[in-house]
């Protein structure tokens, strides 16, 4: 699945197989002021193995605590700690010369994103520092997103 198609006088880029942190993530509205999605510190891990499959979380640091069990969360707790997450796993495949990466999602913290396809343009601004583009996502949203991350791990 993590075949990259490239042709034979394509330059060869780095990798996105291994872990990433989070570093940034921002979208931009309509009128494109470029503002933080939750906070200027938003955590996430990235997981691309070798045999194709992938796994993201991401989170808003400023989520409060729950004050209890999570089975056991008042329906507002529950909303707030939900609102401020997302996270997925499946397989992904690469196209080089598109410079994309599609995410096949087999299981999120919303059902609704099962069997999607989520589709992020990608460029490496260093070896180790990636920036994902979203292009699709599974809501279906307009505003653009931008996701930096850093390479933790090969």
């Amino acid at each position: 699945m993590s075949k990259e198609n490239r042709g034979p006088n394509e330059a060869q880029v780095p990798s996105l197989v291994g872990t990433w942190r989070l570093v940034s993530f921002v979208t931009s509205g309509g009128n494109r002021d470029v503002h933080d999605y939750w906070d200027d510190q938003p955590l996430g891990l990235l997981i691309y193995t070798p045999d194709g499959r992938v796994s993201a979380q991401l989170y808003d640091s400023r989520r409060p605590r729950l004050g209890a069990a999570w089975e056991h969360a008042s329906a507002p707790a529950a909303q707030t700690a939900f609102a401020g997450m997302a996270s997925y796993y499946g397989t992904y495949r690469i196209d080089s010369v598109g410079r994309t990466v599609t995410h096949l999602v087999e299981g999120a913290m919303s059902p609704d994103w099962i069997g999607s396809e989520l589709v992020r343009g990608y460029q490496f601004v260093a070896p180790d520092r990636v920036e994902l583009r979203v292009l699709t996502s599974a809501d279906g949203a307009v505003e653009e997103a931008v996701l930096v991350w850093d390479r933790i791990t090969r």
